[in-house]
Protein backbone atom coordinates (compact mmCIF):
# COMPACT_ATOMS: atom_id res chain seq x y z
CA UNK A 1 0.00 0.00 0.00
CA UNK A 2 1.17 3.47 -0.98
CA UNK A 3 2.34 5.78 1.64
CA UNK A 4 -0.24 8.42 0.85
CA UNK A 5 -3.10 5.86 1.40
CA UNK A 6 -3.40 5.59 4.88
CA UNK A 7 -4.53 2.26 7.03
CA UNK A 8 -7.74 3.38 9.46
CA UNK A 9 -8.80 1.25 12.01
CA UNK A 10 -11.13 1.70 14.57
CA UNK A 11 -9.15 3.04 16.94
CA UNK A 12 -7.86 6.12 14.61
CA UNK A 13 -10.77 6.54 12.91
CA UNK A 14 -11.46 9.53 15.28
CA UNK A 15 -8.23 11.25 14.47
CA UNK A 16 -8.03 10.27 10.82
CA UNK A 17 -11.18 10.46 9.47
CA UNK A 18 -13.99 12.19 11.65
CA UNK A 19 -11.16 15.08 12.57
CA UNK A 20 -9.94 15.53 9.35
CA UNK A 21 -9.69 18.47 8.04
CA UNK A 22 -10.25 17.73 4.20
CA UNK A 23 -12.63 15.30 3.13
CA UNK A 24 -11.88 11.97 2.91
CA UNK A 25 -12.23 9.12 0.43
CA UNK A 26 -12.61 5.46 2.46
CA UNK A 27 -11.78 2.77 0.85
CA UNK A 28 -13.61 -0.30 2.12
CA UNK A 29 -11.95 -3.63 1.39
CA UNK A 30 -10.55 -7.11 2.34
CA UNK A 31 -7.05 -8.80 1.84
CA UNK A 32 -8.86 -11.66 -0.09
CA UNK A 33 -11.14 -9.10 -2.51
CA UNK A 34 -9.59 -9.53 -5.83
CA UNK A 35 -11.95 -6.30 -7.34
CA UNK A 36 -10.27 -4.78 -4.04
CA UNK A 37 -6.56 -5.31 -5.16
CA UNK A 38 -7.36 -4.68 -8.71
CA UNK A 39 -8.41 -0.95 -7.60
CA UNK A 40 -5.62 -0.11 -5.75
CA UNK A 41 -3.36 1.02 -8.58
CA UNK A 42 -6.35 3.54 -9.37
CA UNK A 43 -6.60 5.16 -5.75
CA UNK A 44 -2.72 4.63 -6.09
CA UNK A 45 -2.45 6.85 -8.95
CA UNK A 46 -5.41 9.30 -8.21
CA UNK A 47 -4.23 9.83 -4.20
CA UNK A 48 -1.49 12.14 -5.09
CA UNK A 49 -2.68 14.00 -7.70
CA UNK A 50 -5.52 14.78 -4.90
CA UNK A 51 -3.42 15.50 -1.94
CA UNK A 52 -3.97 18.78 -1.52
CA UNK A 53 -7.68 18.82 -1.21
CA UNK A 54 -8.48 15.01 -0.49
CA UNK A 55 -7.43 12.34 1.73
CA UNK A 56 -7.19 8.52 0.87
CA UNK A 57 -7.52 5.98 3.62
CA UNK A 58 -8.27 2.09 3.05
CA UNK A 59 -10.35 -0.02 5.90
CA UNK A 60 -10.07 -3.36 6.08
CA UNK A 61 -13.73 -4.52 6.84
CA UNK A 62 -12.73 -7.64 7.92
CA UNK A 63 -10.68 -6.07 11.00
CA UNK A 64 -13.20 -3.59 11.50
CA UNK A 65 -16.31 -4.87 11.84
CA UNK A 66 -18.34 -1.66 13.98
CA UNK A 67 -17.30 0.74 11.09
CA UNK A 68 -18.28 -1.86 8.52
CA UNK A 69 -21.56 -1.68 9.98
CA UNK A 70 -21.49 2.06 10.71
CA UNK A 71 -21.07 3.04 6.66
CA UNK A 72 -23.17 -0.60 6.31
CA UNK A 73 -20.97 -2.63 3.72
CA UNK A 74 -22.83 -5.06 2.00
CA UNK A 75 -20.11 -5.34 -1.14
CA UNK A 76 -16.38 -4.83 -1.32
CA UNK A 77 -14.45 -2.49 -3.11
CA UNK A 78 -16.99 0.06 -1.69
CA UNK A 79 -16.11 4.07 -1.87
CA UNK A 80 -17.29 6.69 0.25
CA UNK A 81 -16.27 10.31 0.00
CA UNK A 82 -16.96 11.62 3.54
CA UNK A 83 -16.39 15.61 5.22
CA UNK A 84 -15.80 15.20 8.92
CA UNK A 85 -17.20 11.11 8.83
CA UNK A 86 -20.27 12.02 7.23
CA UNK A 87 -20.76 10.34 3.95
CA UNK A 88 -21.27 12.96 0.82
CA UNK A 89 -21.14 10.27 -1.60
CA UNK A 90 -21.12 6.77 -2.56
CA UNK A 91 -18.93 5.16 -5.31
CA UNK A 92 -18.28 1.65 -6.74
CA UNK A 93 -17.24 0.12 -9.27
CA UNK A 94 -15.50 2.92 -10.56
CA UNK A 95 -12.57 3.02 -13.21
CA UNK A 96 -9.60 5.32 -12.49
CA UNK A 97 -11.06 7.68 -15.19
CA UNK A 98 -14.77 7.47 -13.60
CA UNK A 99 -13.29 8.08 -10.07
CA UNK A 100 -11.41 11.05 -11.08
CA UNK A 101 -14.57 12.45 -12.82
CA UNK A 102 -16.38 12.00 -10.00
CA UNK A 103 -14.07 13.71 -7.55
CA UNK A 104 -13.58 16.85 -9.98
CA UNK A 105 -17.60 17.16 -9.52
CA UNK A 106 -17.75 16.24 -5.75
CA UNK A 107 -14.42 18.32 -4.61
CA UNK A 108 -14.76 21.74 -3.14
Amino acid sequence: MSEIIKAVDEANFQAEVVESTLPVLIDFWAPWCGPCRALLPALEALAPLYADSLKVVKIDIDENPALKARYDIQSIPQLYLTNAGNPLARLAGRTRTHLAAELEELLP
